[in-house]
């Protein structure tokens, strides 16, 4: 359809627009010590941290599955020197870095059940495992790298130094891939801009915990709206000091600028890694404000560059 073609019944424009974003996979090298107890529980300690994007549950989930112990009944250390040395987290790779390594550590201790018990069956609980050899617990330690990656890099890890890889791997390239499609809604008299409705699907490999993957799409999304419609740091031109430099000015969207957010997850594997995980959490916020631009463009005809867009733009 012609932009500027869509309009309701009151006047408003209508516009849509799609854009699709990509964000490199990476990794970083991991030190996971894993401990069962015959009481049926497991603690973990691996390099990551938690900053609200779900990290503790995609460790309980990742281990859970591979030694069936409930996740309630899983303690997980995340960010404490104490437990495993730690690495920065940055870039999307907590969860392609932690979930195969958990996957290693939780093959170490079922190996080391095994040798433990011989007559052990397979898929029985580790605590029944424990307690037919006598023992009160276990504990195995493991380390695990990207493909690629020296055995040097431990060294490195141990010493607060970084050690990424990717998104270039010895046999293959890794992204990770998301499609938003927008719709926005023009009102007709003073031209503000309406995010009604977003659908986003993104390809982030293999899928460890749908609840807090959807989660973390949406709340890219809403960076990308307040990116393209609100966002702005105001510069003193006298003195070069940001004007707005707290909440009271410093506009971001709230929850009535929040319109529909759809989300779908391909949620296939990825090669670069045995659980098959890559990054999720940047990927969502690229394309966000192009597609916004897009749907602009649909609906007023005008090709918009600068961001954030202001009501002055589409007058």
């Amino acid at each position: 359809m012609e932009p500027g073609s869509k309009r309701d019944k009151d006047g408003t424009l209508i516009g849509w627009g799609v854009s699709i974003g990509a964000y490199p996979g990476t990794m970083v090298p991991q030190i996971v010590h894993l401990a069962v107890t015959d009481q049926g529980t497991a603690t973990i300690g691996v390099g990551g941290h938690e900053m609200g994007q779900g990290i503790r549950n995609v460790v309980a989930a990742v281990l859970s599955r591979k030694l069936g112990i409930p996740d309630e009944r899983i303690t997980v250390e995340v960010g404490d020197t104490r437990a495993v040395p730690q690495h920065l987290t940055a870039g999307a790779c907590g969860t392609a870095s932690v979930s195969p390594a958990i996957d290693a550590a939780a093959d170490a201790m079922l190996e080391a059940l095994k040798e433990l018990s011989p007559n052990a069956r397979a898929g029985q609980p580790p605590a029944e495992v424990l307690k037919s050899a006598g023992r009160s617990s276990l504990e195995v330690e493991i380390r695990h790298k990207a493909l690629g990656q020296p055995d040097q890099i431990f060294g490195r890890l141990e010493t607060g130094l970084l050690g990424f890889a990717g998104p270039v791997f010895p046999d293959y390239v890794t992204f990770s891939y998301v499609a938003h499609f927008v719709e926005v809604r023009i009102e007709p008299g003073i031209r503000r801009v309406r995010v009604p409705r977003v659908v986003s699907v993104v390809d982030c490999g293999r899928v460890v915990s749908p609840q807090t993957a959807e989660s973390q799409v949406r709340g890219g999304v809403v960076w990308g709206i307040g990116a393209a419609l609100r966002e702005v740091s105001e510069v003193d031109p006298r003195y070069g000091g940001f004007l707005n430099a707290d909440l009271a000015e410093y506009a971001l969207p709230v929850n009535l600028d929040i319109g529909t957010i759809e989300v779908e997850l391909v949620d296939k594997p990825d090669p670069s890694n045995s659980t098959g995980v890559k990054g999720l959490g940047e990927v969502v916020m690229s394309g966000v404000a192009p597609a916004i631009t897009n749907a602009i463009f649909h609906a007023t005809g005008r090709r918009l560059r600068n961001l954030p867009i202001r009501i002055e733009d589409v007058m």
